[in-house]
């Protein structure tokens, strides 16, 4: 529900026969949950469980890496303004916190990621399910700022460090559903998930940059298949034959960088772990059936859009698989399953 789903499952998969009410009501309380008695506000900080700090650590690399380009840029600038290289390093170091000012962060949602702010009519509909969610959180509703993204997919999305977007077909969920959807996005936030796929991003920003700047420069000298010469083929071998030689002197002189290698695919299990982390914390506040129903409801109704099957699609689905930052809508719902048996009263 954070991030729209790819696959389409036809097939029909009961959800696990747990005690609930139906899932167009609001869920009643946990036991431990802060609404079963008086309910306790935590001082807001920033948190960040394993999975979020895993996520840190594996950027660590892309951090570096942006770290020298952005010295390097520095130095362009000394040469041209005299002002110190260093000075433009810490600028970009700094920066991140920029990325998690409040502020910052509503332009980047109206202006970046087109969300908008919620009409009254909409924040009528918003306002009881994100009051009860909440606080069985034990966080203050005004914490985080709901905004509206225009789709006909019903998701949410946690972004930055204090932003919930709710799709406008959301909001047509039944109110114990549109509570369960909103459950999972703030636990996304209470983990630290969001806000530090924020910074991460940031930081491996200029990596990225870097790198599509080099696959530019692949395509710009690589002629089209319809006027390639035997000349033009001849110093394409060429330059394809000098990467190759300067990859393998780097790789010797620093050995460790094959080790980046794998981080593409633990990235992604992070991220993997990560919403069904954010699951088993909606469940943990009451939310678990009308999340199960909901998953449901996605499988059912073709919410997992899935490409047709071909042979070229089969032979890379493994590798799609493991570069996927979302796992499939049936192992979040088999996952939230068991989580519901093993706690079940």
């Amino acid at each position: 529900m954070s991030q729209p789903h790819e696959p389409e499952y036809p097939e029909h998969i009961p959800v696990a026969e747990t005690p609930h009410s139906p899932p167009d009501a609001a869920p009643p309380p946990p036991k431990t949950s802060p609404t079963a008695g008086r309910v306790h506000i935590a001082a807001p900080r920033r948190r960040a469980d394993v999975m979020a700090i895993s996520a840190l650590a594996l950027h660590v690399p892309h951090t570096v890496v942006g770290l020298v380009a952005v010295t390097c840029l520095g130095f362009l600038v000394e040469s041209w303004t005299g002002l110190p290289a260093w000075v433009t390093a810490v600028s970009w170091l700094l920066s991140g916190a920029l990325v998690l000012h409040r502020p910052t962060e509503a332009f980047l949602a109206h202006h970046v990621l087109g969300y908008r702010p919620p009409s009254l009519a909409e924040q009528d509909r918003l306002a009881p399910p994100w009051h009860d969610v909440t606080a069985r959180f034990g966080v203050a509703s005004t914490a985080y700022q709901l905004w509206i993204h225009e789709s006909e997919k019903p998701s949410a999305e946690a972004a930055a460090g204090h932003i919930v977007a709710v799709t406008s077909a959301a909001l047509r969920l039944p109110p114990g559903q549109l509570s369960a959807v909103l459950a999972h996005e703030l636990g996304h936030h209470v983990a630290g998930h969001s806000w530090t796929a924020l910074l991460t991003f940031w930081y491996a920003l200029p990596a990225r940059l870097i790198w599509r700047a080099v696959r530019a420069l692949y395509r710009l000298m690589s002629p089209s298949r319809r006027i390639r010469t035997r000349k033009d083929t001849k110093a394409r071998s060429q330059l394809l034959l000098i990467a190759i030689l300067l990859a393998s002197l780097v790789v010797y002189l620093f050995p460790w960088l094959l080790l980046l290698a794998l981080l593409p695919p633990l990235l992604a299990a992070v991220r993997r772990r990560a919403e069904l982390r954010a699951d088993r914390s909606a469940a943990a506040r009451g939310y678990g059936p009308q999340l199960a129903y909901v998953l449901e409801k996605f499988i059912t109704d073709g919410a997992d859009a899935k490409q047709p099957a071909s042979p070229d699609n089969d032979r890379f689905r493994p590798a799609v698989s493991l570069l996927s930052p979302h796992p499939d809508l049936h192992t979040r719902l088999q996952s939230l399953q068991r989580y519901l048996e093993t706690h079940r009263n």
